[in-house]
């Protein structure tokens, strides 16, 4: 609907911002200087969008779909450079462009989920919130903080979003995921890249395992020998 477009500073990045996520930002270059200070000046959200590059890595488009950024927190630092946390809000989808400032305007319109049945959903993210878990509990088990204990969300949009922030795939499948307007479809996706990554990370586990095993066995050897050694002088 037109009356929904409206006019958002673009900020293209190597990252896909996913509502919800936490996004700390060194701001450097003038004319994003210039985007902070006007959003600051109008308390106003500037766009996250994912930088694609063509095949040379000379030319570089904003990505369709981004999401809005609220700036929670800066620090102005001297020479007009920032220190920023932005918190993803919420998706939009660009229709066109304004180049009348240093930085790109884009005209943009909100990118909603299609609506679905609660029922459908009840399954699906309950398979979504075991995959997520299954995950972390990999991923905590390699840092070796197995101990630690992490709330999973029960809504489905936002497990969906937090399954985006957590994956380690390339920014192609998260903006896919980003872009995508069927919730289910979403946790689908979502689940498969998971289970995909858990297969990876528990043959990586495996693998260390097997080192501590290997080196605690070396060491009770060489406790051993020193042992007889001891007893034999």
């Amino acid at each position: 609907m037109a009356d929904e477009l409206f006019e958002v500073p673009l900020f293209p990045l190597n990252v896909v911002l996913f509502p919800g996520m936490a996004l700390p930002l060194h701001i450097f270059e003038q004319r994003y200087r210039e985007m902070t200070a006007d959003c600051l000046a109008d308390r106003a959200p500037f766009g996250v969008v994912l930088a694609l590059t063509d095949e040379d890595e000379r030319q570089v488009t904003p990505a369709r779909v981004g999401t809005l950024a609220r700036i929670a927190d800066y620090e102005q630092l001297p020479g007009g450079r920032y220190n920023m946390l932005a918190l993803g809000t919420s998706r939009f989808e660009i229709v066109d462009y304004k180049t009348h400032k240093s930085y790109l305007i884009g005209i943009v319109r909100p990118l909603r989920d299609r609506i679905v049945a609660a029922d459908d959903l009840d399954m699906l993210a309950a398979r979504a919130r075991a995959a997520l878990d299954d995950y972390l509990h990999v991923m905590l088990a390699l840092v070796g903080s197995e101990d630690q204990h992490l709330d999973i969300p029960g809504e489905a949009a936002e497990l969906s979003y937090l399954i985006g922030m957590c994956l380690t795939c390339g920014d192609a499948e998260k903006q896919e995921l980003l872009e995508t307007t069927s919730l289910p479809q979403r946790l689908r996706t979502g689940i498969a890249l998971l289970r995909a990554e858990v297969k990876q990370l528990s043959r990586q586990l495996e693998h260390v395992e097997h080192v501590e095993h290997v080196e605690d066995n070396a060491q009770g050897v060489l406790l051993a020998h020193d042992a007889d050694r001891s007893l034999l002088n």
